[in-house]
């Protein structure tokens, strides 16, 4: 039984489902921009965010000198939510990859055939692995050529296409540390639970932790919890990748599925 194109199979149907809607969301965000080119549209969001308090606008990664007329930085704000979107549906899938077996009673089929344990963890992983890259490529594509239709004349199109990649390259990483850390919760997690439900809760668990590290003085290290702040568009194409995120989101990723490995061939699945 090839456990892997088995997998990739069984979540090939919420693939299709999050690159279509990412997708559109991308299509539809980009197809506002020739709008937000004209002054007086430019000039009410800048009042509307002068409105909000300093704190808040950092806090969800709004900068007081952010203009929404220049495509580099209102594409980094509008990619912000896909690429969470991504973190979302990286945890769901590492999450239900191992647990989904143990739910729907097919765990024991599985183990009536000549495969290890560790054999269903590299493949599921492997399978998640590929799904995901899939759905990052394809959305990424979809970003270029809608970017490309947009962009003013006097950019070119080289430059708007290494911005994007770099974009991209923060969702891949964030989507990967989030999937990992899918995967060792779904070890420690009950049969019966809903994987949905707990892979929302930690997303978004983390993420308001990080609100609150940005929002409060003293409370800076909560960012390190929040891994949606290591790759923000915004961030990354300004100041690239920051080393310190990068050794954090790499050990998570490593040290998750060191411990899926190890929980998973000592879990009783009976």
């Amino acid at each position: 039984m090839n456990i892997f194109k088995f997998e990739f199979k069984r979540q090939f149907k919420s693939l299709i489902i999050w690159t279509t809607v990412c997708s559109a969301l991308v299509v539809l965000f980009m197809a506002l921009f020739p709008s937000m080119k004209e002054m007086g549209m430019q000039d009410l969001v800048g009042d509307k965010l002068d409105a909000l308090p300093p704190a808040m606008l950092e806090a969800f990664n709004i900068s007081g000198m952010m203009d929404f007329s220049n495509i580099k930085d209102f594409m980094s704000y509008c990619l912000q939510y896909i690429v969470m979107a991504s973190g979302i549906y990286g945890i769901i899938l590492g999450v239900s990859a191992l647990s989904k077996e143990e739910k729907e009673g097919t765990i024991e089929f599985l183990y009536s055939k000549p495969v290890t344990r560790s054999k269903i963890v590299t493949c599921k992983l492997a399978a998640s692995a590929l799904i995901m890259f899939i759905f990052i490529m394809i959305v990424c594509v979809v970003t270029m050529a809608v970017g490309i239709m947009v962009k003013p004349e006097e950019l070119k199109i080289i430059d708007l296409l290494m911005d994007i990649k770099i974009i991209y390259m923060g969702m891949a990483l964030l989507s990967y540390t989030f999937m990992a850390l899918g995967f060792m919760l779904s070890v420690l997690i009950k049969a019966r639970t809903n994987v949905t439900a707990i892979s929302l809760g930690v997303f978004f668990l983390s993420f308001f932790m990080g609100v609150i590290g940005k929002m409060k003085d003293g409370l800076e290290w909560l960012i390190y919890l929040s891994p949606t702040d290591y790759f923000i568009p915004s961030m990354v194409l300004n100041d690239g990748f920051e080393a310190k995120y990068l050794i954090v989101a790499i050990g998570v990723m490593i040290i998750s599925i060191l411990v899926t490995y190890i929980l998973y061939n000592k879990k009783d699945l009976g």
